[in-house]
């Protein structure tokens, strides 16, 4: 499959290119639009877009003959095997770094670039992030960068006093930083809910708070103040899907599980003829006990006994208020008409639409605008929701032994020396790992790397690379392991038998102990 993963790079950027020029050749014509000989058939302007179309009919010939692969990715991406189609998701990026660095790329070159993994270098940006005011101080240093963001960081930690801590980055300090937001993000901002599964979708109870706040306001200065706390909230959701659209696109993997209508509108969109419409099915993974309700009605002997009318009760609230619920019409006039056995149908329909869709459809909006900064529409349309969530969190698949100790690399006293024999203690931790169950080594996996699920297509696209090397203190055999999850690297201690190493290390993965700065 490498030789097809090219050519349809190859294609993408002959296509690409293509639709480029066109976009040239129509706004140089339309800069004609008002030439006062338009209407002659021998006017300069007539002559420019007559060579405009002939150019657009050649391209299209062209791009007949060109893009046979392409096309079959963009309508039957699923004949394509998952792996392929992250490999050109992961060569797509490099494609895009390349261009960021050079500009358009010369087609006659390309080959040799595709298959050349060095990217280059781009030139970083310094940030000072606060710790103890992560996701904000992520926000102030970052929101004006944009499709920005897509070039490297060089992140330094900084105390609540101000203190800069300890460690060179050399990408673990900002792969440790993309982790710990998203963490936040998505586990305390209130940006962010779960379903019954503990899978996220965006919570629009705080920005319909200050939406109805806005239509209460009595004066001009208190509307423009909840609009702009309502700005406020569109910018971090924006914000927050460019750091999501970062984590893929450095192949970072967030410990986090969307929902599958939530990931439907990453692949679908949520406006336009072809957008994400929702329906009562998706319903059951935003609330269980909603469709419950739901089906129970669609079964009912007769529905009008439920007493419901064509409206929706939605929950707003922000932190360290009262919730308020605003009772909104799901079709005009909507108090005014009940839910029948005739119309129960539709009913249920708008109402799914409405708590899928429209409810949510600013945030969810502003969220993938910031995802489409940095990952391209296209990319993401190769997959379905759940290999969306596989590209994003890793395989739960059961973790790969082999495939892990295979790609693992050893420092200090445990590198694997000329004879290739393995240190008794490197032997001890892995004949541990095949005794452990699924849940322990992916406790490990979590502990060293901090996500709890294997890279996908394997260890070997772990990046930095998984490593064991001993502690600082070797001599202190007492000591638990400790990790730096930033490098993906796991501390042992040079312990006098594989009983000590198990305990050891069970008891720094189930209490959270050992993690170390780098």
């Amino acid at each position: 499959m490498s030789g097809f993963v090219t050519e349809v790079v190859i294609e993408h950027e002959r296509q690409s290119a293509a639709e480029d020029e066109e976009l040239e050749d129509t706004e140089e014509a339309e800069s004609f639009n008002s030439h006062r000989y338009l209407r002659s058939p021998l006017s300069q302007s007539y002559q420019i877009r007559r060579e405009a179309q002939r150019r657009k009919v050649h391209r299209a010939r062209m791009t007949a003959i060109i893009g046979p692969r392409l096309e079959v990715l963009r309508y039957m991406p699923f004949v394509i095997p998952f792996e392929t189609r992250v490999e050109l998701m992961r060569k797509f990026v490099q494609m895009d770094r390349m261009k960021m660095r050079k500009g358009r790329i010369d087609h006659e070159n390309l080959r040799a670039a595709l298959n050349n993994d060095d990217n280059g270098f781009l030139r970083g940006r310094d940030v000072r992030i606060k710790r103890q005011e992560l996701f904000e101080s992520a926000f102030d240093e970052l929101w004006q960068l944009g499709a920005g963001l897509k070039n490297p960081l060089h992140i330094t930690f900084v105390d609540q006093f101000g203190a800069t801590e300890a460690g060179i980055d050399g990408g673990g300090v900002t792969k440790e930083f993309l982790i710990s937001l998203t963490s936040e993000a998505f586990g305390g901002s209130r940006l962010f809910t779960t379903n019954s599964q503990n899978q996220y979708y965006p919570d629009p109870s705080q920005y319909d708070w200050y939406y109805q706040l806005s239509r209460k306001a009595s004066t001009t200065e208190e509307k423009q103040e909840c609009f702009a706390k309502m700005k406020g909230i569109l910018n971090r959701y924006e914000f927050l899907g460019r750091i999501l659209g970062k984590c893929i696109y450095e192949g970072i993997l967030v410990d986090a599980s969307f929902a599958p209508f939530f990931l439907l509108k990453w692949i679908m969109g949520i406006s336009g003829a072809t957008g994400y419409k929702g329906n009562v099915n998706d319903l059951r993974d935003l609330d269980e006990q909603t469709y419950q309700g739901l089906v129970m009605l669609k079964n009912a002997r007769d529905a009008s006994e439920m007493e419901l009318d064509f409206t929706v009760d939605d929950k707003a609230e922000i932190p360290g208020t009262a919730p308020i619920y605003i009772t909104r019409n799901l079709i005009p006039n909507g108090d005014q008409v009940m839910v029948t056995n005739e119309n129960r149908l539709l009913y249920t329909s708008y109402f799914s639409r409405h708590r899928l869709v429209v409810q949510s459809q600013q945030i969810s909006a502003a969220f993938l605008r910031g995802l489409w900064d940095i990952i391209a529409p296209s990319w993401i349309s190769m997959f379905n929701q759940w290999e969306l969530q596989r590209l994003v969190g890793g395989d739960s698949a059961p973790v790969n032994l082999d495939d892990w100790r295979a790609n693992t690399y050893y420092g200090g006293i445990y590198v694997i020396g000329d004879d290739g024999e393995e240190h008794p203690v490197i032997k001890w931790f892995w004949e541990v790992m095949y005794e452990f169950d699924e849940g322990q080594r992916r406790q490990v996996l979590q502990y060293a790397t901090s996500v709890p699920r294997a890279p996908l297509l394997g260890f070997s696209q772990l990046n930095p690379r998984f490593a064991i090397r001993d502690s600082r203190s070797s001599s202190d055999v007492e000591r638990l392991p400790s990790a730096s999850t930033c490098m993906n690297l796991l501390k042992l201690p040079p312990y006098k038998s594989k009983d000590v190493m198990r305990q050891k290390l069970l008891y720094a993965i189930q209490s959270g102990a050992g993690f170390e700065l780098s």
